[in-house]
């Protein structure tokens, strides 16, 4: 249980004079609202980890997914350093000490919000490193000793094909442990999605699908963080852009496979064509240009098997909202999270500071879906929303309220999954508009925990 965002977070001992007494009925009314709601403080444990570079989004979008994971007891956290070396962190889950290992190697563009950094790990314990990308070659590393984070080797190919292009690297690890890396080739209005697999016995990376989504040189697939579920079924959501402007993007679509990414479904199981391009492509919930659909943002799977998929985009009064868009097994549903009475116009090419973040999602071990955000409308902290199935009523949950500028949420998913904790990367930065940076100052990471329902 929670405090609702309502409710006051610290309640002062009053030594009360009759000039005391309107604050003093206030606190009581207070009280008295968090009673009847049932609500609890949120639990919150703060791990500071170092300074990092904050003069725009880079150690922040959403579609970093691993800057912060868990394995074999430890938990892992990468983050571009303030003079752009690459770092990663380490630390025993339980302890609030960190070994912090400032690699020698730099990302030659960390001014350039894309070009952001990921880390997985494979089941044999090796820690593979991604970073420095915006349509570039790839730049890849894998450490030379299980879970060490001072063994990275030289810039290697991982599979030698369609690697001079990359944007948006991203490892996914599977519940079994398999590794997946997913990636742009191309660029933005013009692109395809790749898949690859590692092989941990092999040591080995393999070519899954070059393309998996093709935008067939007239545009292009900005893809949801994948979700894998309980039994290895791979979940994946995009919407496609058809030119470097932000307001072309369009149509959420979606598409699954229980074999590796090998052949791919619908969701009522008939079999997807691949590539999957614009024309064979499921569509689930269709959106016009124009309408404010942020590409880029997330999904998770629940206890049923069935993907949540997490986006905001207008409502009917043009106001950008939240939504999860929810697949009952047989028919997909649209919820929407938020209420936001501000409106913004989402458009222009590179990245922009918008007000308010993509969402991540996560579900948590009793079934509660949460949505984590952002808005500058409410003060720029993180804000949770959370709700049961049928997820038509969404309960607002502020876990901060200290302005984060444009930071987007990134969590552990493995700290989810094992513990029921919400682990999130956090740091307050500043991105201005089409790449541009700004003079904000170096700022402290800090992993920000909370347990969940």
């Amino acid at each position: 249980m929670r405090m609702n965002s309502f409710t006051c977070s610290v309640f002062p001992k009053l030594k009360c004079s009759p000039s005391d007494w309107p604050v003093y009925l206030i606190c009581l009314v207070a009280i008295a609202c968090a009673a009847a709601s049932g609500a609890d403080e949120p639990s919150i444990t703060r791990l500071p980890i170092g300074l990092a570079y904050a003069s725009d989004a880079v150690n922040t979008p959403v579609f970093r997914v691993s800057a912060v994971l868990t394995a074999a007891g430890h938990q892992f956290a990468t983050y571009y350093a303030p003079d752009g070396s690459v770092v990663v962190a380490r630390r025993e889950i339980g302890s609030t000490q960190w070994d912090v290992a400032v690699q020698p190697f730099k990302g030659k563009n960390y001014h350039d919000a894309h070009n952001d950094i990921v880390l997985g790990i494979s089941s044999n314990g090796m820690l593979h490193l991604s970073y420095d990308h915006h349509s570039d070659p790839l730049h890849y590393r894998v450490s030379s000793k299980p879970y060490d984070i001072r063994s990275f080797g030289d810039i290697v190919p991982m599979t030698g094909q369609d690697e001079l292009h990359v944007t948006y690297p991203q490892f996914i690890i599977a519940p079994d442990g398999t590794l997946y890396f997913f990636y742009r080739d191309g660029a933005s209005g013009n692109g395809t999605l790749c898949l690859n697999r590692y092989d941990s016995t092999a040591k080995t990376w393999q070519t899954i699908a070059h393309p998996l989504v093709d935008g067939e040189n007239k545009c292009n697939p900005y893809w949801w963080r994948p979700a894998i579920g309980a039994d290895g079924t791979i979940h994946l959501a995009w919407c496609w852009r058809d030119s470097p402007d932000a307001a072309s993007n369009h149509d959420l679509c979606y598409a699954r496979s229980s074999d590796g990414g090998r052949t791919w479904q619908r969701s009522d199981g008939k079999p997807q064509q691949l590539p999957i391009t614009q024309e064979n492509a499921e569509v689930v919930q269709p959106i016009k240009k124009g309408s404010n659909l942020i590409n880029q943002c997330s999904a998770a799977v629940d206890a049923l098997g069935n993907p949540h998929l997490a986006e905001y985009f207008n409502d009917a009064d043009g106001s950008p909202q939240y939504f999860d868009v929810w697949f009952d097994g047989s028919k997909w549903h649209q919820s929407q999270v938020s209420h936001r009475p501000g409106k913004f116009h989402l458009g222009g090419g590179g990245t922009l500071a918008i007000p308010i973040s993509r969402p991540e999602i996560a579900i948590t071990h009793d079934g509660t879906v949460c949505l984590i955000t952002r808005d500058a409308d409410l003060g720029g902290g993180i804000r949770l929303y959370e709700a049961k199935a049928p997820y038509q009523n969404w309960t607002p949950i502020d876990l901060t309220h200290e302005d984060l500028g444009n930071w987007e949420p990134s969590y552990d998913l493995a700290r989810l999954h094992d513990d029921n904790v919400l682990s999130l990367f956090v740091l307050p930065v500043q991105q201005g508009n089409h790449e541009k940076t700004t003079n904000f100052p170096p700022q402290q990471v800090v992993i920000l925990e909370t347990p969940l329902p």
